[in-house]
C-alpha cells in the first residue's frame, strides 16, 4: 500500500517536472528562434521550436498508445453485466429527426435490462411532439408517458403544496415501475431536467448514463463503459468517445459509479 502511494507521488512529481521543463523549453526555443533547416525567403523552415513541438507530439502519442494497449488488454477480461443501468435523456425543443435518431440508437443498446428515462424541459402543446416521437420509437405498449404540471422545485398553476407532493411521488413511482418512460415537466432548465431523473431514480440503479436528445449512441457504448467501471474500483466516471455527425452536436455522456451516494449527500 505504501509502495503504491510512493510510486503515485513520484509519478505526479515526474509528470509535473516534465511538463514544466517542456513548457520552458518551448518558450525558450520560440524566443531564440534558432533554425536547423530553412529555405530562401523562409518558405520552409524547421527550427528548435518545431523540434520541441514535434517531440511533444511524439511523446504524447507514445504514452497514449501504451495506455490504450493497457486498457484494451484489461477490457478483454470477461465480466458479468449484472449491474443495473439507467439512461437519462435531456430534451428541449429538439429537432424531430435528431430526436428520432437518438431514440433509435437507444433501442439498439446491447446492455441487458437498461432503463430509459427521457425528461422534456417544458410541458406546453409545442413540446408534445417529443413525447409522441418517444412513444412511437420506444413502443406505445412498452413505454409510459406523463405530463407533469410541476417539477421537483416549482409548482405549476393552481397547484398546492399537497398536490405538488402527491405528483412528485407519482412521478417517482412511474420512473421506478417502468423500463421506458418520458416525462414532460414545467420548464426549469437542463439542471432541473437532470435533477428529476436523478431524484426519481434514487438508489434503484447502480450506474447512470446521461446524454442529450441529439446524441446517437453506439450499441456497445453502455457495455464498454460499465466494463471500465467494473475493472478498476478507482474509476468513478467514464466519458464516451465523441465524434461529429453532420452538424456539430453538443454531447454529454457520463456514467457515474455509485452516483446515488454523491447525489444524496448534496440533496439531503
Amino acid at each position: 500500500m505504501h509502495c503504491e502511494r510512493f510510486l503515485c507521488i513520484l509519478r505526479i512529481i515526474g509528470t509535473t517536472l516534465f511538463g514544466v521543463s517542456l513548457l520552458l523549453g518551448i518558450t525558450a526555443a520560440y524566443i531564440v528562434g534558432y533554425q536547423f533547416i530553412q529555405t530562401d525567403n523562409y518558405y520552409f523552415s524547421f527550427g528548435l521550436y518545431g523540434a520541441f513541438l514535434a517531440s511533444h507530439l511524439i511523446i504524447q502519442s507514445l504514452f497514449a498508445f501504451l495506455e490504450h494497449r493497457k486498457m484494451k488488454k484489461s477490457l478483454e477480461t470477461p465480466i458479468k453485466l449484472n449491474k443495473t443501468v439507467a439512461l437519462c435523456i435531456a430534451a428541449y425543443q429538439e429537432d424531430p429527426d435528431y430526436l428520432r435518431k437518438c431514440l433509435q440508437s437507444v433501442k439498439r443498446l446491447t446492455y441487458p435490462g437498461i432503463k430509459v428515462v427521457m425528461v422534456i424541459d417544458g410541458n406546453s402543446e409545442d413540446d408534445l411532439y417529443m413525447m409522441d416521437i418517444f412513444s412511437e420509437v420506444m413502443g406505445r405498449d412498452k413505454s409510459a408517458t406523463y405530463i407533469w404540471k410541476n417539477n421537483f422545485h416549482e409548482k405549476g398553476p393552481g397547484e398546492t403544496d399537497e398536490s405538488h407532493k402527491e405528483s412528485s411521488q407519482h412521478v417517482t413511482q412511474l420512473v421506478l415501475s417502468n423500463k421506458s418512460i418520458c416525462i414532460m415537466q414545467k420548464w426549469g432548465g437542463k439542471r432541473e431536467v437532470m435533477y428529476t431523473a436523478f431524484r426519481a431514480l434514487g438508489r434503484s440503479v447502480d450506474y447512470v448514463q446521461v446524454c442529450d436528445s441529439d446524441t446517437m449512441l453506439d450499441p456497445a457504448s453502455s457495455v464498454e463503459m460499465v466494463k471500465v467501471l467494473e475493472e478498476d474500483p478507482m474509476v468513478g466516471g467514464v466519458g464516451g468517445d465523441v465524434q461529429v455527425h453532420g452538424f456539430i452536436f453538443f454531447f454529454f455522456f457520463f456514467c457515474m459509479k455509485h452516483f446515488q451516494e454523491h447525489f444524496y449527500s448534496l440533496t439531503h
